[in-house]
């Protein structure tokens, strides 16, 4: 119900804000869980560049708890605690810079780097998992029409280059997400997100939307 006074729109308090505190009772009692029951969906990364979306990703996979998130490439990673093969200025300021916009999410995220995107997606392949290429190809498939199936990896490429074609080549299903206005693609964390919520409700891998 909406009750208007001196011109002003007063909503009910029937849908009063969330606070944080709100949304983490929701949760109590669910974290380990949340934390280590993962869904069989990956995220493979070929050749991000900025570091923000992968920071990005990382929040992605952590709410839509996908198993693995590979980052490939020139993709930027987190700071790691053995074997950092990075110049101690360029770990700290790839972490701190995905971390911006990961905010909570990296510790709770299993991630891995690889230096090969093409050879991560082969070995998934191996394993029975569904490829499916965020990329815009002819004759690709809407992203909301594709018959996914569990498990799955889902993945994408550089924001200019896109994924490579060899790997496109492995695919089982290439996909894209339809733009109505002047500028030709989405940025790839948004692209990544519609997708993979698409991937969650076709799949009912939480139960029904």
């Amino acid at each position: 119900m909406l009750v208007y006074k001196d011109k002003m729109q007063v909503t009910s308090s029937k849908y009063r804000k969330k606070a944080t505190k709100d949304l983490e009772k929701e949760r109590e009692g669910n974290r380990s869980q949340l934390v280590s029951h993962r869904a069989p969906l990956y995220v493979v990364a070929d050749n991000i560049r900025s570091l923000d979306n992968v920071g990005l990703l990382f929040r992605l996979c952590e709410l839509t708890r996908v198993r693995k998130l590979y980052l490939c490439g020139i993709t930027g990673y987190p700071k790691v605690e053995k074997n950092e093969r990075r110049a101690e200025w360029k770990a700290e300021r790839a972490d701190q810079r995905i971390k911006k916009t990961a905010i909570y999410a990296v510790p709770f995220v299993p991630w891995q780097h690889s230096r090969s995107a093409l050879s991560i997606v082969k070995k998934l392949k191996s394993e029975g998992v569904q490829i499916v290429v965020l990329e815009q190809v002819f004759g690709s498939t809407v992203y909301n029409q594709i018959d996914y199936r569990l498990p799955l990896a889902l993945v994408v490429g550089h924001e200019i280059k896109g994924v490579s074609q060899k790997i496109i080549n492995e695919a089982d299903f290439i996909t894209e997400i339809p733009t109505f206005g002047i500028g030709n693609s989405l940025n790839v964390a948004i692209a990544t997100g519609i997708t993979l919520y698409k991937i969650i409700e076709k799949t009912a891998v939480f139960g029904k939307m």
